[in-house]
């Protein structure tokens, strides 16, 4: 199950792509040949009037996504199809009365492309197995986080609103217990927490009462590390930083050496490396010069057999 289970890289990239029009992508080709496989997939669960679904829209969404991901590697289209069962079993949860069967929704929906000459699509079978209520509730809880994260950034009013619910739903994740879930929750969590606190950083407002005592507000050494990876501006000014650090010590020893009583100790040491330097290097060189004694040896002894061999013949 695990295999393929993952919470990383999915939002917002995934649910981007799955939202965008499919003029954009240059998919309407697609959109064209299913729309009427679409209507008459709509209306097989129409037959009770009570069931007014309305699976038109999200069936013609879904067809250019898995489209457009079906060429991409195992490895690449691996958070796009975790996206895909959230999605669809998001569909399922939300329609009243709701489908019995998440996994024969799939199949017919795959079998409506099929029909429709735009095969291919099934490229996500091995994850549909995978969802559950307890997955679904994860995705749902990131889905959330990074929609107030993102209303956060845009949104002029009103963002302590967003800053809470980010920490609401924060401190929801980060209590599960990822080693009997999944350890990919950890590594989102920590990538989302850079990712806020570099917000934070070029952010006029301030949060400090809302952040104060939350696991959010706290960066610790996990979520450093994962800013580092992302090339975020914290590895940049601790490497700054060091460079500045490393040059003060230098001039601060360049100091006390040359100008205080101190540097009298500094001294011997100072002799007892250069000797030791100038030792290496005589050594160095008469290992040289015995090598190119040898060398011309043994250039000498094929010129006087040479020679030799000329005039005796």
């Amino acid at each position: 199950m695990l295999k393929y289970l993952s919470f990383k890289d999915i939002f917002p990239t995934c649910k981007d792509l799955y939202h965008k029009n499919s003029s954009q992508n240059g998919l309407s080709h697609i959109n064209g040949k299913i729309k009427t496989p679409c209507n008459n997939f709509d209306n097989s669960f129409r037959s009770n009037k009570q069931h007014n679904y309305n699976l038109v829209p999200d069936c013609t969404k879904f067809g250019p996504y898995l489209y457009k991901i079906k060429d991409y590697s195992e490895d690449k289209r691996k958070p796009y199809c975790n996206f895909f069962i959230y999605e669809l079993k998001r569909l399922v949860r939300n329609k009243n009365p709701k489908f019995k069967k998440f996994d024969e929704l799939y199949k017919k929906l795959i079998e409506t492309y099929e029909t429709a000459d735009v095969k291919g699509l099934d490229i996500c079978n091995d994850y549909i197995s995978l969802m559950n209520d307890t997955v679904y509730d994860i995705f749902e809880k990131f889905d959330k986080l990074y929609y107030n994260f993102k209303d956060l950034r845009s949104e002029k009013n009103n963002k302590h609103v967003y800053v809470n619910e980010c920490v609401k739903k924060y401190e929801e994740l980060i209590k599960l217990d990822k080693t009997k879930i999944n350890s990919t929750i950890k590594e989102e969590l920590d990538k989302f927490k850079s990712d806020f606190h570099n917000y934070l950083r070029v952010s006029e407002n301030k949060y400090e009462v809302e952040l104060l005592n939350s696991s959010l507000g706290k960066l610790d050494t996990s979520a450093t590390t994962a800013e580092a990876l992302s090339g975020g501006t914290t590895y940049s000014v601790t490497w700054t930083s060091t460079g500045v650090l490393f040059f003060a010590i230098l001039i601060i020893i360049f100091i006390v050496y040359n100008y205080t009583a101190y540097g009298t100790y500094l001294r011997p040491g100072k002799r007892k490396l250069k000797n030791m330097w100038n030792k290496k290097n005589k050594k160095h060189d008469e290992l040289i010069n015995f090598f190119e004694r040898t060398q011309k040896n043994i250039i000498q002894n094929k010129h006087n057999i040479l020679y030799n061999s000329v005039e005796y013949s």
